[in-house]
């Protein structure tokens, strides 16, 4: 993958954290030390920035900035989970990366802390099944050899052998070069908290599960076309409506005080499947009614 994909996204992320920019590929030319301290950091920011955009609420900023992430009632990453903002595999990258900063914190030896050393280490003491499961938390951001794609990540990393040309699997990369591999799977994250920021938390859904984004697209682009020769009000109208029918749903507006377009069509695909589950359910009750009818 090439990393300008992420280029705008990344550098969205860094003004909304306060950061200079380039701080997150910078980061790969820390100690390795450094590097886990940093980008715990750098997630931890993230995703008090991601807490406080999608309640809309600016002034809890300094009291998500306070909250531990890793609590499970009461931390960060236990709102992160009430409200479904992140892929699970996004919560597990973040617990395992503060679990691993909280060990090498409290003692001052640890500055030489080498990450090859650390996890050739943990793979020695699991099975080839256990030593993958390692490398699928930690590398979820880099493509498994030819298997398809989990929709955790917008893009995927893939590393090629030099003369096959062939792609490696994930587990043989990963404890080649760890630090890359992690750092892929981090910018996945933030490529997924600033895309919500901008967009939306409904926006990972549609564009990791909607098989025909174009379609909604093109209903949205209907919307704003109807506006246009009219009806001024009829975008603002459809975004109440649907925010209504979606509670945790809330269409972004930009910076004109107009609803996004991308923000816009996921939030009616997410009305698409919210109606979609209703009559599902609807059909199930009705089926189990007529089986008991005498």
């Amino acid at each position: 993958m090439e990393i300008e994909k992420l280029d705008d996204s990344l550098a969205r992320l860094e003004r909304d954290c306060d950061l200079p920019s380039g701080f997150c590929l910078a980061l790969l030319h820390e100690s390795d030390w450094s590097f886990i301290i940093k980008l715990h950091a750098l997630l931890e920011t993230a995703v008090s920035q991601l807490l406080v955009q999608s309640l809309g609420r600016r002034e809890l900023a300094d009291v998500f900035a306070r909250l531990e992430i890793c609590n499970t009632k009461s931390g960060k990453l236990a709102f992160v989970n009430a409200l479904r903002l992140l892929p699970k595999a996004h919560v597990e990258f973040i617990r395992a990366l503060s679990e691993l900063r909280n060990q090498l914190v409290h003692r001052v030896k640890n500055v030489g802390f080498n990450l090859t050393e650390h996890f050739s280490a943990e793979r020695r003491k699991r099975s080839t099944s256990d030593a993958r499961k390692l490398a699928d938390k930690w590398g979820f951001g880099l493509r498994d050899g030819d298997k398809p794609d989990e929709p955790v990540a917008r893009y995927h990393f893939n590393v090629r052998d030099s003369i096959s040309g062939t792609l490696e699997s994930r587990d043989k990369t990963f404890f080649f070069i760890p630090k890359r591999v992690i750092l892929m799977s981090a910018m996945a994250i933030l490529d997924a908290i600033s895309m919500i920021n901008r967009y939306g938390a409904h926006i990972w859904r549609f564009l990791m599960e909607c098989e025909d984004r174009a379609e909604f697209i093109k209903k949205a682009e209907e919307i704003f076309a109807k506006a246009k020769v009219g009806d001024p009000e009829h975008p603002f109208q459809i975004k109440e409506a649907l925010e209504r029918n979606n509670r945790i749903l809330k269409v972004k507006l930009d910076d004109d005080g107009q609803p996004i377009l991308e923000s816009l069509a996921g939030a009616l695909y997410a009305e698409h499947e919210r109606r979609a589950a209703s009559e599902l359910l609807d059909s199930l009750i009705k089926k189990q009614q007529d089986e008991h009818l005498p």
